[in-house]
């Protein structure tokens, strides 16, 4: 699939900048013709007009015609023709360039029939002008060849460059796809391996699921209280399922919201302290003891359920790996622009080489001292609500303060409100 939208992106962006370089080219050809051709009608005009013929004595049509002269450039390539009323027609010898009769005559019975004063003739490929006079008509004729032939320059020139560019556009879309695209291969990686896990961790209560129900299949005349086990087992897995398929509910919810419309002020003092009197006897339970030291009165504007799990996914953390006879210090303090919530708990400190993946998806620390603690998808729900409040999580860890967690609160109106824990 990413191949796959590696090269629809790759031809998607050929196609909008070559598009863009196509049009720009054709637009600069166009204003280059333009130009050459106002120029063209300028010049013949100008040889054309009464005031510019002066005194040039006639030359006769009889006179060979000089292909190496005729009509290089504006000023020495021009014929001019003087047409009378009756029809007959003089040459003039004005822009030193020299025709054949049979030429000439063609020539200026086209110029003469045309409707237009300017204009080329296709059949001889001649510019040509004709200014009427009192006494008949003048026309000014000017070879096109060479303006055709730099036109086709021009053109090969451009198709060249065409190509080129489209070579050049090609190895530029293929890298700027791999770079657009590095975010989506990162979150298809991230969404597979959550599958994956995901699929693990369910395949081992459903394991022991289905083999408890093959063993109470097996005693079906039993009484229930001599299978009980197998029920109690049951029920163990079946709710450690429940729990994960929660988690898992509430990352796709984070994942898919957006900025809450109904956020709210919350009472972070208020939530804090029955956060805590909830804890207290889990911790009493898990022999930790729960210092709280809370200020009153600390608002933050968000959204209270959201707020609520964070704190309670981090507390939780700190009771259960907080070690034998732990002691935890709670606290909320006020603080210039914001507030500090911080917990701070002892235990086995977290390696430095995990602390970059504490935030992924079923990654756990020490396996081997967190089994059957947790799923690791506690603190990523954690950052998503976090992100939710467009808050920054952090955590430090070392053998002298314990662990401690941080996260940082920016509200609606620009206050910093810090909540560590």
């Amino acid at each position: 699939m990413l191949k796959k939208l590696r090269r629809r992106f790759t031809s998607m962006l050929m196609l909008i900048i070559g598009a863009v370089l196509i049009i720009f080219y054709l637009v600069v050809v166009g204003l280059l013709i333009l130009t050459i051709t106002v120029n063209m009608r300028s010049s013949l005009h100008d040889f054309a007009s009464e005031e510019y013929v002066n005194m040039y004595p006639d030359i006769t049509a009889e006179e060979e015609y000089d292909s190496s002269q005729v009509f290089h450039l504006y000023s020495e390539g021009v014929c001019v023709v003087k047409v009378m009323q009756d029809g007959t027609y003089t040459k003039l010898n004005i822009g030193h360039a020299r025709m054949k009769s049979d030429v000439l005559s063609v020539v200026v019975n086209e110029a003469m029939a045309a409707d237009y004063t300017f204009g080329l003739l296709p059949s001889q490929m001649l510019f040509f002008y004709k200014n009427s006079t009192f006494d008949g008509t003048r026309i000014a004729f000017a070879n096109a060849s060479q303006y055709a032939s730099y036109l086709g320059r021009l053109f090969l020139r451009g198709a060249v460059m065409c190509v080129l560019a489209i070579i050049i556009i090609y190895v530029m879309s293929r890298f700027m796809a791999r770079i657009f695209i590095r975010p989506v291969e990162k979150a298809w990686s991230q969404q597979q391996n959550f599958i994956a896990d995901a699929s693990h961790e369910l395949k081992t209560p459903l394991t022991v699921i289905l083999a408890n129900t093959n063993i109470l299949q097996e005693h079906k005349a039993d009484t229930i209280n001599n299978q009980y086990k197998w029920i109690e087992s049951t029920q163990v897995e079946a709710n450690h399922m429940k729990e994960l398929v929660d988690k898992m509910l509430i990352l796709a919810k984070s994942d898919n919201m957006k900025v809450n419309n109904m956020f709210s002020d919350v009472d972070m003092s208020e939530l804090a302290t029955r956060l805590c009197l909830q804890f207290e006897p889990i911790a009493f339970e898990n022999g930790v003891v729960l210092n709280t030291d809370i200020d009153d009165g600390i608002v933050i504007h968000g959204d209270q359920t959201s707020l609520n799990q964070i704190m309670h996914i981090l507390v939780d953390n700190a009771v259960k790996y907080a070690g034998d006879s732990g002691e935890i210090f709670f606290s909320l303090k006020r603080r210039s622009g914001g507030c500090i919530l911080s917990t701070r708990n002892p235990g086995v400190t977290i390696p430095q080489e995990d602390i970059p993946h504490l935030f992924e998806r079923f990654y756990r620390s020490d396996k081997a001292h967190t089994a059957g603690k947790g799923y690791g998808l506690g603190l990523a729900i954690c950052k998503n609500l976090a992100e939710l409040h467009n808050a920054q999580i952090s955590v430090l860890s070392d053998e002298h303060n314990g662990t401690v967690f941080t996260v940082t609160f920016s509200d609606g109106k620009k206050k910093i409100i810090g909540l560590t824990i």
